[in-house]
């Protein structure tokens, strides 16, 4: 299990209570689906649920701020026999599998459950999130999670430019603008250490302002990115585009996370991008550093779509 904010435990505080009746209403009206190994009992009269111990969650995405999860739970049950004259019950322990749904955004209070039946292990369902909530992107499939991210926000960039033509340009700040994000050029760190900066939410925030040469609390306004102007000094436009598109991605892929976050810290508002280090996020280490890798890795194919780039280098090597 990855370490930091977990899912699956925060399921195990929200919602047990829920899935421990509905095991209980299934063990008792479902038995015989149940792989119940019997030594004492010849004919089962009743079956009572003792205890249930969440021992799987799995998680996949929706959309929006919803998610699916399916609990594996291992159930604790007492086995009573029809025969009257048999006093002795078996104890037995199957597991079940519940099928839920619920938003993230209201902290999962309106949890469903959607299906109930027997484990199976091999029939176990795929994870699209990991327990922190970060997506699964396999290296292979890059190529492909940036195109499914252009053709929702900037499909015109996927256009295959006719000879002569050049490629459309993804404009960073009209991304950000149908996205919904706001940019805004502010001194983040004294030391420069931190490109840019996103937040989610309306928050008071610590920036340096360079008029005064000092660090302030700064009102900052939510789905805001903030981008260090001393880039264009330190670095080049290049490295602004780059980290403007680099904070949508976070905002498309990663705002599951930030939401599980802000179950367990209600002051949670930002994900931030340092020099060195990785994210400055006050989640876990594990889950920042795969959210950079994966932001990292879709922004330049963002930036210069596989199918437009090749489109144009095979005129360039033609002429």
């Amino acid at each position: 299990m990855p370490t930091g904010r977990s899912f699956a435990e925060y399921v195990k505080g929200k919602c047990y209570d829920g899935l421990y009746d509905a095991a209980a209403k299934f063990a008792a009206d479902n038995y015989r689906l149940l792989e119940l190994r019997l030594r004492k009992v010849r004919s089962i009269e009743s079956v009572e649920l003792l205890d249930a111990d969440i021992k799987r969650v799995y998680v996949r995405d929706l959309p929006g701020m919803r998610v699916a999860f399916e609990v594996g739970l291992e159930l604790d049950v007492e086995v009573k026999d029809s025969n009257y004259k048999n006093d002795e019950g078996d104890e037995c322990f199957p597991w079940i599998r519940i099928s839920c749904e619920g938003d993230l955004s209201c902290g999962l209070d309106d949890w469903q459950i959607t299906k109930i039946e027997p484990y199976n292990s091999t029939g176990a369902p795929m994870n699209s999130l990991s327990d922190a909530l970060v997506p699964y992107m396999p290296y292979e499939h890059l190529e492909y999670e940036a195109t499914k991210f252009l053709k929702e926000y900037y499909p015109e960039a996927l256009v295959m430019p006719r000879r002569g033509e050049t490629p459309v340009n993804v404009e960073p700040e009209k991304l950000a603008e149908r996205l919904g994000l706001t940019v805004q050029l502010q001194r983040i760190r004294e030391d420069a250490s931190v490109f840019g900066q996103l937040y989610f939410v309306d928050t008071d925030a610590e920036l340096y302002d360079a008029k005064a040469e000092e660090t302030k609390v700064m009102h900052v306004s939510g789905k805001t990115i903030l981008v260090d102007p001393q880039m264009f000094l330190l670095r080049n436009l290049g490295s602004v585009n780059n980290t403007i598109i680099h904070e949508c991605v976070h905002w498309v892929k990663h705002r599951k996370v930030f939401e599980l976050e802000k179950l367990y810290n209600a002051d949670a508002a930002s994900i931030s991008c340092e020099v060195v280090g990785g994210a400055a996020a006050s989640v876990a280490k594990q889950a920042t550093e795969l959210m950079e890798r994966q932001a990292n890795q879709l922004t330049p194919r963002i930036q210069m779509p596989a199918g437009p780039f090749k489109a144009k280098a095979a005129e360039y090597i033609a002429t």
